[in-house]
């Protein structure tokens, strides 16, 4: 049972440090709803506010 518990954290560990990359490489995001992207729009697709800013602001 060991090995699985183990194998287990070791899975967490992976998506987490893949979600954590993923919303550092993404250059804009949603003002209200915190939304991210890649490439910038005129609106949020997730929620339809016109708050768009890039993320290198925050900075």
């Amino acid at each position: 049972m060991g090995l699985f518990n183990r194998l287990g954290r070791e899975v967490e560990q992976f998506k987490q440090t893949a979600k954590e990359s993923a919303e550092e490489a993404h250059d804009y995001r949603c003002a209200e709803c915190d939304a991210r992207f890649s490439t910038e729009h005129d609106y949020c697709p997730d929620c339809g506010e016109d708050a768009i800013v890039e993320t290198a602001d925050e900075e």
